[in-house]
């Protein structure tokens, strides 16, 4: 049962990051994708994570059909999970260092689609996407900041919140990243 629930509390993360990201289809490059995911990464497991940012990418790619973006979606995301994890003992959490690491990757998120473009399609069509693109970065990156800045403690907190909940009605710490 337990392991049940953790897969329905990630399917749900998932539709929850995607509902998230709907909702402020009309801002360019400003999104919630990026604080829940950073979250999420340090509330779960890595395989954990991963997990919703596949399902995630599946629900994104359902509604907005599948193309070249799918397969950034699936590793830009989660590298973004692995660099959550990786400095989470450098940023320990705090709501200002969670913001810098998650403006740095809006400011890099074009420069990695366009690493993806120079593989698939030629360095020039990578070149010139970045190049088209860095205005975007420089809101996303912003956007990022300010949003984490004034979100992040609030989320992670309910977030918490929310596992200590499952655990203590169906069982012990089976799904939680080790706090």
């Amino acid at each position: 049962m337990r392991v049940l629930l953790k897969y329905l509390i990630l399917a749900l993360l998932a539709a929850m990051l995607f509902m998230a990201q709907l909702s402020l289809w009309f801002l360019p490059n400003v999104e919630l994708v990026t604080l829940l995911l950073m979250s999420i990464a340090v509330s779960f497991k890595f395989k954990d994570g991963v997990l919703v940012v596949f399902l995630f990418t599946l629900l994104e790619g359902l509604y907005w059909g599948f193309a070249d973006w799918t397969l950034g979606y699936l590793w830009v995301w989660s590298l973004l999970v692995i660099l959550t994890q990786i400095t989470r003992p450098l940023t320990q959490l705090k709501a200002n260092r969670m913001a810098i690491l998650g403006g740095l990757f809006g400011l890099a998120f074009g420069f990695l689609f366009a690493l993806q473009h120079a593989l698939l399609f030629g360095l020039n069509m990578g070149i010139s996407y970045w190049i088209m693109g860095i205005g975007f970065d420089l809101l996303h990156g912003f956007a990022n900041y300010t949003l984490i800045l004034l979100l992040f403690d609030p989320i992670n907190k309910l977030l918490s919140q929310l596992i200590r909940k499952a655990e203590s009605r169906y069982g012990n710490r089976h799904y939680e990243n080790g706090r």
